[in-house]
């Protein structure tokens, strides 16, 4: 009977001690908040950038509307600018992490937690020789293709059939433009309206430039680390779809007006 007891004693322990550890997670958290994370971004105008020392652009200025929706006071300096490659590694390690613009892919579906979208974008092969035709995902493989690793026009290529060995990768678009401009590549594989701002960045004309190729069309979203509690992501969500569809007087939300901001 005495050891019948023990035992009692030891299941009821047991529970006690589960229920405390999932109390203490819960209350974890309901805890965290806007506040709590660590938010990434590169250098993708006119979707998020730093020019003049000052971080910007149309997920910048939603992020910061976002926030202010949920009674937090976002400080933009805080923002870590990274290489993408280096955010997006980060995003999918570390935990309260949050990358953008991130385009959603269902590659990535099952990587992050999502909300958006926040803008559309179109990633694209831009090509300074007038003569490159590309007609068919088969003609890819004739041209030196360069493109960011980790970056969703990478996938892209891959799903048309190219394999990593047949692109010239690199981290940042900085060699990759230098390339296009000296004749060492043929095309850069990237987002449209991104690779044509910083191509006139780096002082080229952009006239100079065509879309040889479209590869696809997505929207960009906001990723979340898998680990962020399903509650947060909510909220984020709902705050946008709060800046989305709250209007004023001249029927324009804030949204709206970020859009046009940036994309005339």
């Amino acid at each position: 009977m005495r050891r019948f007891s023990m035992s009692n004693s030891s299941i009821i322990l047991f529970f006690l001690i589960v229920s405390a550890i999932s109390i203490s997670c819960l209350a974890s958290d309901q805890a965290l908040s806007a506040k709590d994370l660590t938010y990434m971004t590169e250098q993708y105008p006119p979707y998020n950038y730093q020019e003049s020392g000052k971080l910007q652009g149309i997920s910048v200025d939603l992020l910061e509307r976002i926030c202010a929706k949920m009674g937090t006071d976002l400080n933009t300096s805080t923002i870590k600018l990274l290489p993408w490659t280096d955010g997006y590694q980060t995003a999918l390690k570390e935990n309260n992490t949050v990358l953008f613009t991130t385009f959603r892919l269902p590659e990535r579906e099952q990587l992050f937690k999502w909300v958006g979208p926040i803008a559309p974008g179109k990633n694209v092969l831009l090509a300074s020789n007038k003569n490159i035709t590309i007609m068919a995902p088969e003609d890819l493989k004739k041209y030196k293709i360069g493109a960011i690793k980790d970056d969703v026009a990478v996938q892209g290529l891959l799903n048309s059939g190219l394999k990593v060995e047949d692109l010239i990768i690199e981290t940042t678009s900085k060699p990759i433009i230098e390339m296009l401009k000296n004749g060492s590549i043929d095309a850069w594989a990237y987002n449209e309206l991104a690779g044509t701002w910083l191509l006139r960045q780096s002082g080229a004309n952009a006239s100079d430039y065509k879309v040889a190729f479209v590869i696809a069309e997505s929207d960009g979203y906001y990723a979340f680390n898998r680990e962020t509690p399903d509650s947060l992501v909510q909220s984020f969500q709902h705050a946008l779809d709060h800046v989305k569809s709250n209007k004023d007087s001249n029927g324009a939300s804030d949204y709206e007006k970020i859009l046009h901001k940036y994309i005339p």
